[in-house]
């Protein structure tokens, strides 16, 4: 089974920033009923980056969304990076993911 991963970057709108924050899919499972993508999220905001909010669309084949997981990550010192998992429970056929950063202090 193919899967596919899309990476975002993103910058919130309307913060006057030197960098953003960015999250990436190191990995995509499912297995056992359960859709789990790995996230790297990066901080070059040129400061530390707290609360940071991740939601992660998963997607079936026609890239239509069957659930949202989400996960937290406390605090990314500038310039590092941290790991985190984002996962939904489904019986439907997750082809895709789409993380996006939705919320940071």
């Amino acid at each position: 089974m193919k899967y596919a991963i899309l990476t975002v970057s993103v910058l919130i709108a309307g913060q006057a920033v030197a960098g953003s924050v960015d999250v990436g899919v190191e990995n995509f499972t499912h297995s056992n009923g359960v859709a789990k993508a790995v996230l790297k999220v990066s901080n070059s905001l040129g400061k530390p980056a707290s609360n940071i909010f991740v939601d992660c669309a998963f997607l079936n084949g026609e890239k239509k969304a069957i659930d949202v997981g989400s996960a937290l990550i406390e605090k990314i010192a500038n310039n590092e990076y941290a790991y985190d998992t984002a996962s939904i429970v489904t019986k439907s056929d997750v082809q895709y993911v789409d993380c996006r950063v939705s919320k940071f202090d």
